[in-house]
C-alpha cells in the first residue's frame, strides 16, 4: 500500500514536467513540421481530428517530407513490356505494328521504338527512360525530379519534331505522302509522372495506351494497315540482338 502511494506521488510530480516538455518542445515542433495552426492543435488535443477526418493543410511554400519513395529510371524490361502491349493492342484492333521504328532517310535514322499503323494514320513512339516526376517548365525547359534530386533533361517535344521530319520525308518519298503522321513522346519508367502543357503529345505508358484506345475507336478508315506496314518495313534498320531503344 505504501509503495502504491509512493508511486502515485512520484507520478504526480513527474506529470507537470512531461506536460511542460510537450508545451515547450514537442508541440511547437509538430506545428512547424505539419503546418498546423492553433485551431488544429485544439482539434488534436480534443480528439476531433480523427473523428472529423481532418488533416491540417500544409502551409504554402512549405517543403514536402524529405523522405521520398525510391524510384529508378526505365530499364530494358520496361521497353519490352511496352512493345508487348503494343503488339497485343495492334492484333486486337487489326492494326499494323512496325518494330523497331528505326527507319532511314539518306544517312540519317529516325530512332523510334515502333510505328503503329492505324486505319487513318501512322503513329511513332519516341521513348525516354527518365523516372520520377518529369515536368515541363514555362520557359520551355524540362526537369526530372527523382529521389530528392532535380536535373534538366532534353526537351522531348524537340526530339519528336526531329524524328517527325525524317519519317515524314521518307513517307513522302515512298508513296505515303497523303497519310497523316504523329510522333508521340513516351516515358517508359514504371510509376513515373508527367506534368506537361502538351498532354496530347507526351505520355507515360498507361496514358499512351488509353490515348490509343480512344484514337482507334473514333478514327475514320482511310488506309490499309497491312499494306502501309509492309512499305514501312522495307526501310527499317534492324537493331542487333541485345540492343534497346530508349534514352
Amino acid at each position: 500500500m505504501t509503495n502504491l502511494m509512493t508511486n502515485q506521488t512520484t507520478f504526480n510530480k513527474i506529470l507537470p514536467l512531461i506536460l511542460a516538455l510537450l508545451l515547450i518542445f514537442i508541440i511547437p515542433m509538430l506545428m512547424r513540421r505539419y503546418g498546423w495552426e492553433p485551431e488544429d492543435l485544439i482539434r488534436l488535443l480534443t480528439g476531433r481530428l480523427k473523428k472529423e477526418g481532418y488533416a491540417p493543410a500544409r502551409k504554402s511554400g512549405e517543403k514536402k517530407d524529405r523522405r521520398e519513395p525510391y524510384q529508378s529510371n526505365s530499364r530494358s524490361g520496361d521497353l519490352k513490356s511496352l512493345v508487348s502491349t503494343l503488339l497485343i493492342f495492334a492484333r486486337r484492333n487489326r492494326l499494323g505494328l512496325v518494330y523497331p521504328g528505326t527507319v532511314t532517310r539518306g544517312s540519317k535514322t529516325a530512332n523510334l521504338l515502333a510505328l503503329l499503323v492505324t486505319r487513318n494514320e501512322v503513329i511513332g513512339f519516341d521513348c525516354f527512360g527518365y523516372g520520377g516526376t518529369v515536368s515541363e517548365k514555362k520557359n520551355g525547359s524540362w526537369n526530372q525530379h527523382m529521389n530528392g534530386n532535380d536535373q534538366t533533361i532534353p526537351n522531348p517535344l524537340t526530339a519528336c519534331r526531329e524524328q517527325y521530319t525524317l519519317v515524314r520525308a521518307l513517307m513522302d518519298e515512298n508513296g505515303m505522302g497523303d497519310i497523316p503522321l504523329r510522333i508521340l513522346a513516351v516515358f517508359t519508367a514504371r510509376g513515373m509522372e508527367v506534368v506537361t502543357a502538351h498532354p496530347e503529345q507526351v505520355f507515360d505508358t498507361g496514358g499512351l495506351i488509353a490515348h490509343l484506345r480512344e484514337t482507334v475507336a473514333d478514327e475514320e478508315e482511310r488506309i490499309e494497315p497491312e499494306e502501309i506496314s509492309r512499305k514501312l518495313n522495307e526501310h527499317v534498320v534492324r537493331i542487333r540482338k541485345g540492343s534497346e531503344r530508349g534514352r
